[in-house]
């Protein structure tokens, strides 16, 4: 993708490439963006909400973000429209337009890395300790994903999804995808899952 102007959807939660995400969208602006691109190539952005509220606008967006791929979609008699959407690539937004009638902004793709490197038992290492932290959270009876959830073989995509599932906040999920470095964001998702598996073995023991 070449630099481009795109519809855009600030949300209070970040989306990363592989995710599933499922929408209700029920303000009128972004039922006008569903509608308009439904017919094309069903493709927005979205960024994270840093301040403001995803209705009516007046927020502060971070501009890193990741392209949204509708793979299903319902409209219901009122209007409404539930989507299924999947991220694809992180995105920057480079300039923002004004949102009339809805969020846009030119965007570029996030420059990826060519090759990533490293060693299996230490991919191992981080999957498993994963498993562990989810095991120890449904313990405690927190609402969390299945320690049984599929995690890609590709370290790229694993890496992603092991961020998508874990309880972050979204700032600290948002500083996972802004990192451009493989290695230095699975240095932070070891230090994510360090401090939840600690947290969570404090309230064992509470």
């Amino acid at each position: 993708m070449s630099e481009q102007t795109i519809p855009m959807f600030p949300l209070n939660l970040v989306l990363f490439p592989g995710q599933i995400l499922p929408l209700h969208i029920f303000e009128d602006r972004y039922r006008l963006m569903v509608k308009e691109i439904i017919d094309k190539d069903r493709e927005f952005g979205v960024v994270l909400i840093e301040r403001g509220s995803e209705v009516g606008g007046g927020d502060t967006r971070k501009n890193i973000g990741t392209l949204a791929q509708i793979i299903d979609y319902e409209k219901s008699n009122d209007g409404r429209w539930f989507l299924l959407t999947q991220g694809t690539k992180r995105i920057e937004a480079t300039r923002w337009i004004e949102d009339l009638p809805y969020p846009r902004a030119e965007v570029s793709l996030f420059t990826e890395e060519q090759s990533i490197s490293i060693d299996s038992e230490e991919w191992l290492a981080t999957v498993t300790h994963m498993r562990r932290v989810l095991a120890i959270l449904a313990e405690l009876g927190d609402d969390v994903a299945p320690i049984s959830t599929n995690i890609s073989e590709d370290p790229f995509l694993g890496l992603f999804e092991m961020s998508s599932i874990l309880p972050l906040t979204p700032l600290d999920a948002q500083q996972l995808l802004e990192i451009d470095s493989f290695s230095k964001r699975h240095s932070l998702l070891k230090k994510f899952l360090e401090t939840l598996e600690e947290t969570a073995n404090s309230r064992l023991l509470q």
